[in-house]
């Protein structure tokens, strides 16, 4: 399966992303309380297909690029035609009806960013798989409290099972780890 191409897909992404930027910039000066809640949805929203990209440049991901590919362009497309629409209509039902197709898209951008991290998650059982993951992580998104929280987590909630004749090492290595985060510091 070719792969593909993330910088193109990630261009084409963050122009559409800007524009609703820019329109939610622009509404929120006039916008009154409801207006608000339905901006702040349309935001979540974006800031949920950012997570999903990094988490896709980080991982890459079993559900396949092209899958990835479309369904954020398809996310960015719809939010941006319903806030169009919502901007021509701006009735109370009108509001309504496009806050629950933002929700929509939100819980399905929500749900394969789980599925890719549950498998990368699930693929990485063993210390050296571990490792290599944090590099990446780090290598992608830096030496950021997301990561350090991830590594924690996977050492306290499932530490990775060690040869009797190199466990000793483990402690030297979860040292090495942090060492290297206060040097970064």
């Amino acid at each position: 399966m070719p792969l593909v191409d993330k910088s193109f897909a990630d261009d084409k992404y963050s122009i559409k992303r800007n524009k609703i930027r820019n329109q939610i910039s622009l509404l929120r000066g006039r916008a009154e309380g409801g207006v608000v809640f339905f901006l702040d949805k349309v935001e979540e929203t974006i800031n949920a297909c950012d997570n999903l990209l990094l988490t896709w440049k980080t991982h890459g991901t079993h559900l396949g690029d092209r899958k990835v590919k479309e369904t954020m362009y398809k996310t960015v497309s719809r939010t941006q035609e319903e806030i169009e629409q919502w901007r021509e209509n701006s009735s109370t039902g009108d509001t309504l009806t496009s806050l629950t197709s933002i929700e929509t898209f939100l819980e399905e951008i929500k749900e394969m960013n789980h599925a890719i991290l549950r498998e990368e998650g699930g693929a990485a059982i063993e210390f050296p798989s571990i490792l290599k993951l944090l590099i990446k992580k780090i290598k992608i998104a830096g030496n950021n409290p997301s990561t350090r929280q991830w590594w924690y987590d996977v050492m306290t909630s499932r530490p990775p099972p060690l040869p009797k004749n190199e466990e000793k090492y483990r402690e030297e290595i979860l040292d090495r780890v942090e060492e290297g985060w206060l040097e970064e510091e």
